[in-house]
């Protein structure tokens, strides 16, 4: 079970194995929790959780590929919910902000305009998470923008 621990965390608790879109599937499973949270939470609270939840699936995604060739495979989604989680920081919680959040946030996951995709290009640990970090931070300030935070 140890074994297989690191290896289920970064597949986002299993949902990466799901057998189409599991990058999707995972930036609509993250909208309710990040709901969840910002009602009942400070915002501090919520960006702690993402830095922790980040840290943590850094030093497991470590541990999951490390003696793999892929450096970013499907089955990983860790870096989708932490994407999708900072794209939430400044939405508001209405249905229509959290469906423009996961829509902006999967269009430039999927289409990787630059500078996400100099990352994506890497292949490298760090680049698993820093492509879907920038690509919540976009759709983040898009957000801060519109309500003048």
């Amino acid at each position: 079970m140890i074994n297989k621990f690191p290896l289920f965390f970064c597949s986002g608790f299993g949902v990466g194995f799901f057998p189409f879109f599991p990058g999707t599937i995972a930036s609509l499973v993250i909208l309710p929790l990040i709901w969840f949270i910002k009602l009942n939470f400070s915002l501090e609270v919520l960006i702690l959780g993402i830095i922790f939840y980040c840290a943590l699936s850094m030093f497991l995604l470590k541990i999951t590929l490390l003696n793999k060739r892929d450096k970013d495979p499907q089955y990983i989604v860790c870096d989708e919910y932490i994407g999708q989680s900072i794209s939430l920081i400044f939405c508001n919680e209405k249905i229509i902000d959290y469906f423009l959040a996961f829509f902006l946030f999967r269009i430039l996951d999927i289409r990787k305009p630059f500078p996400i995709s100099h990352f994506d290009k890497k292949k490298n640990l760090s680049s698993v998470f820093i492509d879907d970090i920038i690509a919540g931070l976009i759709v983040a300030i898009i957000f801060f923008i519109y309500y003048g935070i």
